[in-house]
């Protein structure tokens, strides 16, 4: 006789209403699942919007008074931004913003409030004067020259040109402009007694590579500070090195020796911005003179800030500070004027002379 087996009872089937009972359930936790993903997504998304747009990510395009507001912002960082003052030019370009309806319309109280928070120096550069003057193809210009370097008697003169852009790596005109000096101050050293810096009529631009280009002639440690309402950024000299806060911002492609000997630096009233800060950075040093005419009266640093269609807002954020403490941001007042461009060499050997 067969073992004994227990039997499984079956379930009734569900009903067609049961199942549709079931399929109706399930359609609402899928959508009630959903609907949590994308309000938490949504809801991370506007949270982190105003932290996203400090780092220029936006998540839709910006309306015209976001925009301005971002650019107003960035201003909070100018030389005269005081907080009371930075407040009352806010309120006001956007109450001139309120009703725009594109980001030109936004760019004249911008260029204004820019102007007011940062002096004279700030710039406001619309998408297309941006993209020439702070674009990847601006250290190419045509009118950027690379240093000269002469010598004459004992005397060598390196003169500086105007640097737009410049750009950065071992290709660039910047990396060629600080190789250039270097090289040949390097080669001219050996027969020269005496050194003449010509910043005249240099306009500015890119303050590395002239600083990098001068290293040779700068004595190693702090050459200047840029000071702004955060603090001080310290401008150091170490061997062909130069550097912003120990970061490393310019030197020759390769390393050359210090240089010796007397140095006049020569200036005039177009010297101008970064090249007012290289004449700055041999203030304070020993067997150094400056002569010419007072400088433009731009020794400030800027900071570019990209806007989201690619303006920049060129902004003044600190004031330039020789070795001894000595704040500028007004013109430079050389050693030794000399009104009469002819009457410079003279000038200058008579200095030499006195010094031995």
């Amino acid at each position: 006789m067969p073992g004994n087996t227990r039997s499984r009872s079956s379930s009734p089937s569900p009903s067609p209403m049961d199942r549709r009972r079931r399929r109706r359930r399930r359609g609402l936790i899928a959508a009630a699942v959903a609907a949590s993903f994308l309000a938490l997504v949504v809801g991370g998304a506007v949270v982190a919007a105003p932290l996203l747009r400090s780092y220029g990510i936006y998540l839709v395009p910006p309306s015209p008074q976001t925009y301005a507001e971002v650019a107003l912002d960035a201003m909070r960082q100018g030389i005269d931004a005081t907080p009371h003052h930075y407040t009352q030019v806010r309120e006001r370009a956007l109450a001139s913003v309120a009703d725009a309806s594109d980001y030109a319309d936004t760019y004249g109280p911008l260029e204004e409030a820019a102007t007011e928070l940062g002096g004279p120096h700030t710039t406001f550069n619309d998408p297309a004067s941006a993209a020439e003057l702070f674009g990847p193809s601006s250290g190419s210009k045509a009118e950027n020259e690379l240093p000269t370097v002469t010598s004459a008697d004992g005397v060598t003169t390196i003169r500086l040109p105007t640097l737009i852009g410049g750009g950065s790596g071992t290709d660039s005109f910047g990396q060629r402009y600080i190789d250039t000096a270097v090289e040949a101050i390097t080669a001219a050293a050996p027969d020269t007694s005496a050194w003449v810096v010509d910043l005249r009529d240099n306009h500015g631009g890119n303050v590395w590579p002239m600083l990098a280009a001068m290293a040779p002639l700068l004595d190693d440690g702090t050459v200047e500070t840029f000071e702004s309402v955060d603090g001080s950024t310290v401008v150091s000299v170490d061997g062909g090195t130069v550097s912003s806060d120990g970061t490393r911002q310019g030197a020759a492609t390769t390393p050359q020796p210090k240089v010796h000997g007397p140095i006049a630096v020569v200036i005039n009233g177009m010297t101008g911005s970064s090249a007012e800060a290289v004449a700055i950075a041999f203030i304070g040093q020993s067997n150094v003179h400056v002569f010419g005419q007072p400088s433009y009266g731009f020794s400030t640093a800027n900071q570019p800030v990209r806007l989201y269609d690619g303006a920049v807002v060129n902004l003044t954020v600190a004031v330039d500070a020789d070795r001894t403490g000595k704040r500028y941001g007004v013109p430079i007042v050389p050693d030794t004027p000399v009104e009469d461009v002819a009457q410079l060499p003279a000038a200058i050997s008579t200095w030499l002379a006195d010094r031995g």
